[in-house]
């Protein structure tokens, strides 16, 4: 069975020829990458478009583009020469691959920003000398992505880390006036929650022996981010229990967990033939990467519906759903891995305010007066009910 509807594939270009025929090409940033089968519904034009649009992102990630340039010659003591020395810091070297990747991309998109927003301005924030830098110059690059303040906040905490850099002494190189700006704190729940009528939804458009329906059911009962489900596979597991070490913070601060094997999973695991050393693979039969796995995920969503919902959305349905069905604040972080008790607590707090919610409706009572609302026949049938519990 086909695990995916093509015609719902993103950057698919469709091109009616002057005999009726459709043609299709692959079409990403407004380029036309190739032509494709002419069956859209093939498994040669899922494999055909899964190879193209991975070759292109491949050479997409290779390129440098020309705005990550880093200046040939580093002025001594300069933004640019702080955040190369912050890059050098162990502060910055045990963070994870990932986590560097991003922060030296907000630190490069900083140093090419003119000093000033005036249209003669020349000099750049990458020249502007450490100690010259005071907290106007903070505010005016978080200011500058005010209208993403989420992107704004996580770029003054770069800051706050790339000042905080010390010399071979001990000392700090400058004042971190990136500590006295205040961050914007935008209040937001975050991903969405994947509700059980969404995940009803996605197996119903997928099928339930799908590679989709696979993934779903990996996710739903086992609650696992991306990184983990990209290479959990038969070597993880012990009878009915996976046994592994999480990726996030794998270098930091490990952790290692176990998950006892939901009978519906085990189930749906021996629908499915395993071929490689992890449960979800490429239609060429390859461990997916994280990045891979994350983008077919979101197409896998697309194709049912439901563009809102990511991975991430079914891990919070996961705690939510198991919260609401009374599991305590330990289990919760046992199986979802978190270390303290401030994530548990926001799905066990909701929980318990529910259920106390429902209790409290009972407890209502107004000396009778509701009774006064109803139709005299209800009101004696209402009390008849009522006057046989204690």
């Amino acid at each position: 069975m086909n695990d995916m509807a093509n015609i719902d594939l993103p950057y698919v270009e469709k091109n009616k020829s002057r005999h009726d025929t459709m043609r299709y090409y692959l079409r990403i940033d407004g380029k036309r990458i190739c032509r494709l089968p002419n069956d859209i519904n093939s498994e040669e034009f899922a494999t055909a478009y899964w190879k193209a649009r991975k070759a292109t992102e491949k050479a997409v990630q290779r390129e440098e583009p020309a705005h990550r340039l880093i200046h040939l010659s580093v002025k001594p003591n300069s933004f640019q020469w702080l955040c190369l020395a912050y890059m050098k810091s162990t502060s910055f070297t045990k963070l994870d691959a990932t986590t560097q990747a991003r922060r030296r991309s907000i630190m490069e998109s900083m140093w090419i920003e003119p000093l000033s927003l005036s249209p003669d301005e020349k000099r750049v924030v990458a020249d502007i000398p450490i100690k010259a830098i005071n907290v106007g110059h903070i505010e005016a690059l978080r200011d500058r992505k005010k209208d993403v303040p989420f992107a704004a906040d996580e770029r003054l905490k770069v800051l706050r880390q790339v000042f905080d850099t010390k010399d071979p002494t001990g000392k700090p190189y400058t004042v971190n006036h990136a500590r006295l700006v205040k961050a914007f704190r935008v209040q937001s729940d975050g991903h969405a929650t994947a509700m059980p009528e969404d995940l009803a939804k996605f197996i119903e458009h997928h099928g339930a022996e799908s590679k989709a329906a696979l993934y779903i059911s990996l996710a739903m009962y086992t609650g696992l981010r991306v990184s983990d489900l990209a290479v959990l596979g038969p070597q993880h597991r012990r009878k009915d229990t996976f046994k592994f070490r999480l990726f996030k913070n794998r270098n930091r601060t490990p952790v290692d967990i176990e998950i006892v094997l939901h009978p519906i999973l085990e189930a749906v695991l021996s629908m499915h033939k395993v071929t490689a050393l992890t449960y979800l693979v490429t239609e060429f039969g390859k461990p997916f990467s994280v990045k891979g796995l994350g983008n077919r995920i979101s197409d896998w969503f697309r194709q049912a519906g439901m563009p809102h919902l990511t991975s991430h959305s079914v891990r919070k349905g996961a705690a939510t759903d198991a919260a609401h069905n009374e599991a305590t604040d330990n289990m919760l972080e046992a199986m979802f891995g978190w270390k303290d008790g401030k994530t548990s607590k926001i799905y066990t707090r909701h929980a318990e305010r529910a259920r106390l919610a429902r209790q409290t409706i009972s407890k209502i009572n107004w000396d009778g007066v509701g009774d006064r609302l109803l139709p005299a026949n209800d009101t004696e049938e209402g009390v008849a009910g009522c006057g046989g519990a204690d």
